[in-house]
């Protein structure tokens, strides 16, 4: 009987093991198109594309589908999603052949001067510096097992609040590489994020490719490319390919058979210059080259070039959204040197008007307004002596959301000491503040709800008592603590046996 028991026992041990073996147990994902891996460890509910279906609960919580999850993923090059158990973290693994992935094919094999200027990009570009996406530090780090990763430092706008994160990113086999670690809750990155994610990074292998990975046949990065539009007839190409790579340039005009064909050999450092001449005005197209004894390692082609000795050239860094997402619109982009630029923008209730002078960089840039809900009638105006002037017109639309609004009162609120808000209550009138508190009473009043709170909560009881005036009952247990937003509308009375008390009272804005 007793070895029974024994043997029972020493059984439900080995399933309990098995139990806590399988709940820690690392996971996985295959980076299948990349050729390599990462693994996460048993901290994490891992998502892939294989394993929506599995996770309905998480899906209904992010308010989307499968069929909707699918897509966007599919859209993203969405390889997997690793979550935390309270949904506050999100690790979302990505692979995309997109322009830098074709440009630089692999960054562990370029040059130290082309992956300084890969994570300068990260710093300077549009593309990672705008108002929804806004890289703050970006520094190289060499992995323990997938090589160099850009490690970045962003906020970025997720669902019309800012979040903070972090991103481990890289170029391999072909494919842009992204680690994204996103905190999901309003507060800064921790020292404990950057280690989280640097214990993900190491895990991450990558496989050779063949030949698709060898020295020549890393892909070509250009310093100078061909203008889009130009009133000179010359320009120059540069860039960096396989050391010793014979470069072939063929120039075509798109309304003619004329065509010029320029060549030159990339020197020991792979560095390569060719001074391009446009016989005439029209619009021409460059194509590039590049060759390794007889095999042709890499081949480009760029966009039309417009050339008219009468042009003023302009190019937006970006174009004109047909909906603006934010209060401010930034149109900034490149011109000549000593070109009078003017933009005018209006939207109904209001106008916005500024006139520069480009110096020799020919770089232009507005900031123009744009928190009023409406339509914005954009013109852009430009004129150099001896070039034909040029007007550009664009219309778009802002409508800001309950989310956008909910940003504004966030980033204005205050939130000063109950004595000093006490002190002086009168001058805090109409001000926006913020605090979190502990609800004490909930009355009804007409149309208006009362709610009773205080700031603090002891063992001696509550202090630091207010007033909060609502249009509908918030539906909170006495006790219980949130954080509210709202506008200070001065002094409450409030009648007691004692006589009659002034509360600081608010007009609420939102709970959070």
């Amino acid at each position: 009987m007793i070895s029974v028991r024994k043997s029972f026992f020493v059984l439900i041990l080995a399933v309990l093991a098995l139990c806590i073996t399988q709940a820690s147990a690392d996971t996985t994902v295959p980076l299948e198109p990349v050729s390599g891996s990462v693994v996460f460890n048993g901290n994490y509910i891992v998502v892939t594309p294989g394993t929506l279906s599995e996770h309905q609960e998480l899906l209904s919580a992010l308010g989307t589908t499968q069929e909707q999850a699918q897509a966007d993923w599919t859209a993203r090059g969405v390889l997997a999603q690793a979550w935390t158990a309270d949904r506050s973290i999100c690790v979302e693994i990505t692979a995309v052949q997109d322009d830098e992935a074709k440009q630089y094919y692999d960054l562990d094999q370029q040059s130290s001067k082309v992956r300084a200027e890969y994570r300068s990009m990260h710093l300077k570009d549009v593309r990672y510096n705008n108002e929804i996406y806004d890289v703050k530090t970006a520094d190289w780090k060499l992995q323990a097992k997938g090589g160099r990763f850009l490690i970045l430092k962003y906020k970025a706008l997720r669902n019309g609040v800012f979040r903070w994160g972090y991103e481990r990113k890289t170029v391999r086999n072909g494919y842009t590489v992204s680690l994204d670690y996103q905190v999901l809750t309003d507060r800064a990155l921790r020292e404990t994020d950057a280690r989280a994610l640097n214990v993900i990074a190491n895990t991450v292998t990558f496989e050779k490719m063949g030949e698709a990975i060898t020295e020549t046949s890393a892909m070509v990065h250009f310093t100078e490319e061909p203008p889009t539009e130009t009133n000179s007839d010359t320009f120059t190409v540069s860039g960096n390919a396989v050391p010793g790579a014979h470069v072939i340039a063929v120039l075509m005009r798109m309304s003619s058979s004329n065509v010029v064909r320029l060549e030159t050999d990339a020197n020991k450092k792979g560095d390569f210059k060719i001074k391009v001449r446009l016989p005439e005005e029209g619009v021409w197209v460059l194509s590039m080259t590049f060759d390794v004894g007889e095999t042709t390692v890499a081949e480009h082609a760029f966009q039309a070039t417009t050339y008219s000795k009468s042009l003023l050239p302009v190019v937006l860094d970006q174009p004109i959204p047909e909906e603006i997402g934010s209060d401010e619109l930034v149109i900034s982009g490149v011109t000549s040197k000593a070109v009078t630029v003017q933009c005018i923008v209006d939207n109904g209730t209001s106008n916005y008007t500024k006139q520069i002078r480009t110096n020799g960089s020919g770089r232009f840039n507005f900031k123009v307004p744009t928190s009023i809900n409406g339509t914005y009638q954009i013109v852009l105006a430009f004129a150099k002596k001896g070039l034909n002037d040029r007007r550009f017109s664009y219309t778009a639309t802002r409508v800001v959301s309950e989310a956008d609004i909910q940003k504004r009162v966030r980033d204005e609120a205050i939130k000063p000491a109950y004595s000093v808000l006490t002190a002086k209550l009168a001058g805090y009138t109409g001000k926006t503040m913020t605090y979190n508190v502990y609800i004490t009473e909930v009355t009804q009043l007409g149309e208006e709800w009362i709610i009773r709170a205080a700031m603090k909560n002891s063992a001696k009881g509550y202090s630091n008592p207010i007033v909060i005036v609502a249009g509908e009952n918030p539906g909170f247990t006495i006790g219980s603590q949130h954080r509210f937003y709202g506008t200070c509308t001065g002094a409450y009375q409030i009648q007691s046996e004692e006589g009659s008390d002034g509360l600081p009272s608010f007009d609420l804005l939102f709970w959070e």
